[in-house]
């Protein structure tokens, strides 16, 4: 649900409500339903296999609302890497995020995750942008961005267990995001 929505001041003073997932987009409030099981459980198996390979100092958080510069001047990634310190904050600033990743679990949220977030975080200089897909929970795939003279470079997708080097030397076994807990 969507309606006009032009100051991030009128944004700040709203009620805190953690049944809901508020955000700016192009000028509107957008409200969504938290998210999902399969979701849930995306974010929170990959925030294990991060917080694991993090060098000290940096922490992966969930959901931690972002501060913008554009037309959309708060998003909630779904994970946001950055410098352990954040988390005394009551939202991130794009210059302190070293990595925003989004879990696309659906059609519309492929959409707004490959497309729109992308266009968003470029220009505030987030230099590291994955979106991770669980659309097909036996193939879950990794699209890297990589902010490349103000424009992102966009990986193949990947699948499987994944090794990156930036920002950090991280392996991420993508086909442990899904299914239910075996152990």
């Amino acid at each position: 649900m969507a309606s006009a929505f032009d100051h991030s001041e009128q944004f700040d003073a709203l009620p805190i409500d953690t049944s809901h997932r508020y955000e700016i987009e192009d000028g509107f409030l957008l409200v969504d339903a938290r998210p999902a099981a399969p979701h849930s459980r995306a974010i929170k198996r990959l925030l294990i296999q991060l917080d694991s390979q993090l060098p000290v100092g940096y922490e992966a958080f969930a959901e931690l609302e972002a501060e913008l510069v554009g037309r959309s001047p708060r998003r909630v990634p779904d994970i946001v890497v950055a410098d352990s310190a954040v988390g005394e904050q009551q939202r991130v600033r794009a210059d302190q995020i070293e990595v925003a990743v989004e879990i696309a679990t659906s059609g519309e949220s492929a959409v707004r995750d490959y497309a729109v977030k992308a266009g968003e975080y470029a220009p505030n200089s987030i230099a590291h942008y994955w979106v991770i897909d669980v659309l097909e929970p036996t193939s879950v795939g990794l699209t890297v961005y990589t902010l490349d003279q103000g424009e992102y470079r966009i990986s193949p997708r990947a699948t499987g267990s994944v090794t990156l080097s930036a920002p950090f030397a991280l392996t991420i076994d993508l086909d442990a995001l899904t299914g239910a807990r075996t152990a």
